[in-house]
Order: structure tokens, then C-alpha cells, then sequence
């Protein structure tokens, strides 16, 4: 399965890139194909769809659905850093922990940051707040 994520603007990235919304796909998609809409899984951030022929595709749709709540997905940098969240720039290290083979200290670090993990994004709040985090940096 195909998925899509919506563009997910930030500071870095707010004049330059350019990127479409899934109204805009799904209008693209339904315009040669017909669709029809599975919604969510309840393991992945995706909405799913399915064309007629059986093929599936998903789309993350951050400014649609907000699926913070049932996001289930960290990030670790190369830096030994762990995000919880694109959106927002907090992020705890535990690379020392690692580094001294300390796993007590490094599951510490990784139940708060799952603790933390915030229950709602801000792309669709009306004051326009941009993310901060630079997603190049970030990994997947």
C-alpha cells in the first residue's frame, strides 16, 4: 500500500516547497478513478481508499485529522535523540544511556518520551503557528 502524507509545513520549509492537501489528491485520483474511502486501520495514521480494482492507498492527513492521539510513532536522530512528535521541537537524548549500556536509564528516557507524546498537532489552528522542527533532520 501507497501512502501519501500532506504537506506539513514549517519554518524551513514555508516559501520554497509547494504541496497539495488530500482534497487535492483525492480530486486528482477521482477525476480518473473510482474510489472508495476505508478510513483508518487503527495501526497507522493513514485514512485509507481503495480504487476499484482493489488497489489501496493512504493518505496522512495532518491538517484533516488530527491523529495525534492515536499516534504510535517516535523518531530516533542519528544524534541519539528521541522525538516524539514532528510537529514539535521537543525531543529527549539517549545516547548516553546507550553509549554506557545503561538499558534502566535508556528505558526511562523512552517511557517519557512516550508519556509525552502530545495528543493534538497545531497545522489548522487559526493563528497560523508553524512547526519549528526540520523534518530533513529528523528521519522516519
Amino acid at each position: 500500500t501507497v501512502r501519501f502524507i500532506e504537506y506539513m509545513e514549517n519554518v524551513h520549509a514555508e516559501v520554497d516547497i509547494k504541496g497539495m492537501q488530500s482534497a487535492e489528491l483525492l480530486e486528482i485520483i477521482g477525476s480518473r478513478y473510482a474510489y472508495s474511502d476505508e478510513g483508518f486501520d487503527g495501526h497507522s495514521p493513514s485514512h485509507y481508499y481503495k480504487l476499484e480494482d482493489g488497489y489501496e492507498f493512504g493518505i496522512i492527513e495532518p491538517h484533516k485529522d488530527d491523529f495525534c492521539a492515536k499516534c504510535n510513532r517516535i523518531r530516533l536522530t542519528a544524534e541519539g535523540n528521541l522525538i516524539p512528535c514532528l510537529y514539535f521541537d521537543e525531543a529527549m537524548s539517549i545516547r548516553d544511556a546507550v553509549r554506557r549500556g545503561d538499558i534502566k536509564e535508556a528505558a526511562l528516557v523512552l517511557k517519557e518520551v512516550i508519556r509525552t507524546k502530545p495528543e493534538k498537532n497545531r497545522w489548522s489552528d487559526p493563528d497560523g503557528e508553524l512547526s519549528k522542527r526540520a523534518f530533513y533532520e529528523t528521519g522516519g
